[in-house]
């Protein structure tokens, strides 16, 4: 036998050793490991069964919260069906007023101008009427009175 083939069958008694250690320690703490496994199970299961009020009352309270965000909804909807009413209300109403309110001013400018005319047809009588007068009586008129008179 050489040196290397007691080298190979060495180190192929070292793995199956060390093969045989893993295995036995695998072994003695697999007990362990299901211990724990069923404790981590056990602690699991209790905080399930004390979880599962608390879950259902915030099912709960988010059906409630979708209830009062529908009817949210819907009194948006309603308001702003309203809102849209109440502008289109006031728009023709503020059209009716200027309509009004240009119908308003053409009268009174067509007042102002009747006035007017009326008002200088007037003076123009009344100074025809004072010349006419003065020329009947066939007097003259001073310089201070044509100043007077215009």
């Amino acid at each position: 036998m050489t040196f290397y083939e007691m080298l190979v069958i060495l180190s192929l008694i070292l793995w199956i050793v060390f093969g045989l250690i893993a295995i036995g320690s695998i072994l003695a703490l697999l007990p362990r490991l299901l211990k724990g496994l069923r404790g981590i199970e056990e602690v699991s299961d209790d905080f399930l069964k004390k979880a599962s009020p608390v879950l259902d009352q915030s099912q709960q309270l988010l059906d409630q919260i979708g209830v009062v965000a529908t009817s949210l909804v819907d009194d948006v909807e309603r308001i702003d069906r309203t809102v849209i009413r109440a502008t289109t209300s006031v728009e023709s109403m503020v059209e009716l007023a200027e309509d009004r309110v240009s119908e308003i001013n053409a009268l009174l400018e067509v007042a102002v101008e009747e006035t007017e005319d009326t008002f200088f047809s007037t003076a123009a009588v009344m100074r025809a009427l004072r010349l006419g007068g003065r020329r009947i009586n066939k007097r003259r008129a001073t310089r201070a009175e044509r100043r007077r008179l215009g």
